[in-house]
This record gives structure tokens, C-alpha cells and sequence, in this order.
């Protein structure tokens, strides 16, 4: 309207867009510039589409506006997450805590698989085994406890209560999973888009499931045995 608010296009869409003499969308939007009202059908017959992954929807509700458009619709969709900047920024000014977190990790299950080796394989009866077994549990207990202590201040760098966004403990958060699998893409702001020409392409990254990443390992070794050799 002149004074700049919106006015629905309910009882006008279904006359100039959609009737016997429609003038179709570039017509319709050319007098609008703006599809409000309505719904989805109406949309999707005013833009002549038949499938939903031909509409790019850009909302900040994870709920109501990616899963829903997703599921119901097959829309693909962009969640906008404002807290994604200060989330990446902490991320990043905390990242050498991190690596010392993995880094003590990795070095826990390596204890905790020569442990496993040495139970296996040697004497349980032999009194050095027994001390070795008994220093090796002491250290995998300080080694947790400093593990938990660290990953406390790794979360409460991000939040002091509700710790970072995207991670619970060690695991992806419920949040992280509802993003990853139903947002076709997310980032702090709507603007961001802009940054990017009509021809690009926004493919997604390589996953990894955990035994591929134990075989990605640059110390990695394996023994793969075949499971049918001792049969004739």
C-alpha cells in the first residue's frame, strides 16, 4: 500500500493469478512485490510448480518453519540462527581447549585398549600384570577426571548453564540434529545470502561415521581378520 504496510492478497490472487485470464506470478508480484496470504496451494499453483523443492524457504523457527515446511512440504529451507555468530566466535577463541580435550581422549582409549590386550594376553596370576593393571586404572581415573573438568569449561565458555548449542558432553545436541537433518542450510542472518551470486551451489560435506573416522586416523592400524577363517 502507499503508506508501506502489507495487505493480504486473499479474494484478489484467485481472480488475476489463478482464474480463467490469470497473469501468472511475474505479473501478480510485479504488483505487489510481496505474496502474503494465502497458502501454500495457492503459492504453488500461482508459481506453476509441482514439487517442493523448487521454493527456498528462509525462516528463524526451527519448529514451525524447517521441520514442518520440510516434512509436510518438501520445501527446501534456510534456518536462520542469530546466536550461530557468537557461537562460532567462542568456538573458535576456545579451540586449543578443545584439541587438549580430544587429545586426552584418544589417549584414554588407547590405555583403556592396552588394558584390554594385556587381560587378554597375559598372566592375570603375575604380580607385575596385577600392579600394571591396577596403575593403568589409576591413570584412566585421572584422566577422566580432567577430562570432565576441562569439558565443563569448554561448555561454559559458550553458556554458563546451558553450554554450547550444538554439542551435549561429547555428543551432537538435539538441537545439532534437528539442524543437520532438516535445514537445508543455516546462518545467522537472512543478509548472509546476498553475499553469494544466483549460480552458486551449496553442496553438502563428507560424514563420517565413527569406525570411519577411527580408520582416518593418521596412527590408525588395523586388524581385520576374516570372521569365516576358522570355519573348513
Amino acid at each position: 500500500m502507499e503508506d508501506g504496510s502489507l495487505k493480504n492478497t486473499d479474494g484478489v490472487y484467485e481472480i488475476d493469478a489463478l482464474g480463467p485470464n490469470g497473469v501468472g506470478a511475474q505479473e501478480f508480484l510485479k504488483r505487489g512485490k510481496v505474496f502474503q496470504g494465502g497458502n501454500w496451494q495457492h503459492l504453488h499453483k500461482m508459481l506453476g510448480i509441482q514439487s517442493g523443492d523448487s521454493i527456498l524457504y528462509v525462516g528463524d523457527h526451527l519448529y514451525a518453519d524447517v521441520l514442518r515446511s520440510k516434512r509436510t512440504l518438501g520445501w527446501r529451507s534456510v534456518f536462520i540462527m542469530p546466536e550461530l555468530e557468537d557461537e562460532i566466535l567462542t568456538f573458535s577463541k576456545t579451540l586449543p581447549l578443545r584439541k587438549n580435550i580430544a587429545s586426552l581422549r584418544r589417549m584414554r582409549d588407547e590405555l583403556a585398549l592396552n588394558a584390554e590386550v594385556i587381560r587378554r594376553e597375559a598372566d592375570l596370576q603375575d604380580e607385575k600384570v596385577q600392579q600394571t593393571l591396577s596403575e593403568m586404572e589409576e591413570d584412566d581415573e585421572v584422566i577422566g577426571s580432567t577430562l570432565s573438568t576441562m569439558l565443563d569449561e569448554w561448555h561454559g565458555a559458550f553458556h554458563p548453564i546451558w553450554g554450547a548449542m550444538f554439542n551435549a558432553g561429547y555428543q551432537d545436541s538435539r538441537f545439532a540434529f534437528y539442524v543437520e537433518n532438516y535445514a537445508c542450510l543455516y546462518t545467522s542472518r537472512a543478509s548472509n545470502l546476498g553475499l553469494n551470486s544466483e549460480m552458486t551451489s551449496f553442496r553438502p560435506t563428507m560424514e563420517m561415521l565413527p569406525h570411519d573416522k577411527i580408520v582416518a586416523q593418521d596412527d590408525a592400524i588395523l586388524d581385520v581378520t576374516d570372521p569365516w577363517s576358522d570355519f573348513p
